[in-house]
């Protein structure tokens, strides 16, 4: 399905930037949302995410040049976020179709291109790389769910040995590195994950938790990986408990968090270090964030 994007032209509305620790942060709001968010990020600083409007309804947006440009998939009931973006401008993202299942979208000059697992009945993308790999998850008939990258026109299935649930969330640009988030048993409890190749990977979590509950969400080409995490009292518990973001580089973890925030999660980071997600300030709004490595 191939259509023309709908796009609206609308003006920058940005923080003033404030620190912590090594970053420099930038709030970004879309003008009149009620909600905003930030989920990819690419080489040139372009930035995508979702937003939500006065009317409560949803949309993706990509933001480059200090200009907003709202997406929307055509007929679909729902447009989800924007998820990620890679270095040539190509998007990806989901939305809730006519059918009211989940489809992914790929969005290349200007034409919708949708994209679904075989055989499932939801299916949502959540990162593109420089390559054009995709990677996202999906659920089947059963209410299984597992994880996928469609690389050279085929969709290859992606799950962590013995896990309950498998997401992938990015790639690399050899298409091997793969990044995202596992239950477990005998729990359930929620890990992040790197998968090196078939049967070689490490998991991911953030020390000092007394319940697992971590997820990572995005690799740059150096090996850097952000995510999120929480302090949770049961896994039952974790989805809800306030979140942090975290960078995970060179085997150290650092905990990241916009400044005066309740929740934070650190969503992608490009190449040059810097990430975008997304907090909840202390009167329960949400935002998108960009944060700049100081050094």
């Amino acid at each position: 399905m191939r259509q023309l994007i709908k796009l609206i032209l609308l003006c920058l509305m940005v923080s003033p930037p404030l620190y912590s620790a090594d970053y420099r942060f930038v709030r970004i709001d879309v003008p009149k949302a009620i909600y905003s968010d930030a989920r990819g990020i690419n080489a040139r600083g372009d930035i995508v995410g979702s937003y939500l409007d006065v009317d409560d309804i949803s949309h993706g947006f990509l933001l480059r040049n200090g200009t907003f440009w709202s997406i929307d998939v055509p007929n679909a009931e729902i447009t989800r976020a924007a998820r990620g973006i890679n270095a040539r401008g190509d998007i990806v993202g989901s939305f809730i179709g006519a059918d009211f299942f989940g489809h992914g979208y790929l969005l290349i000059d200007g034409q919708f291109t949708q994209i679904d697992f075989p055989g499932a009945s939801d299916s949502f993308l959540l990162g593109i790389n420089n390559a054009g790999d995709l990677a996202g998850t999906y659920f089947d008939a059963m209410g299984n769910t597992g994880g996928y990258i469609f690389k050279d026109g085929e969709f290859q299935n992606v799950n962590v040995p013995g896990s309950l649930t498998t997401f992938v969330n990015f790639a690399q640009d050899n298409g091997h590195v793969l990044v995202g988030q596992a239950t477990m048993p005998p729990d359930g409890g929620f890990h992040g994950f790197v998968i090196y190749k078939p049967g070689d990977f490490d998991m991911i979590d953030f020390p000092g938790l007394s319940v697992p509950c971590t997820g990572a969400r995005w690799i740059n080409q150096r090996g850097d990986i952000v995510g999120g995490f929480a302090f949770a009292a049961s896994v039952e518990d974790c989805p809800s408990a306030p979140h942090h973001g975290f960078i995970l580089r060179d085997g150290q973890y650092t905990q990241i968090d916009f400044p005066g925030s309740i929740w934070t999660r650190a969503l992608a980071i490009n190449d040059d270090g810097v990430i975008v997600g997304e907090f909840t300030d202390k009167k329960g709004n949400g935002h998108g964030f960009k944060a700049m490595p100081e050094d």
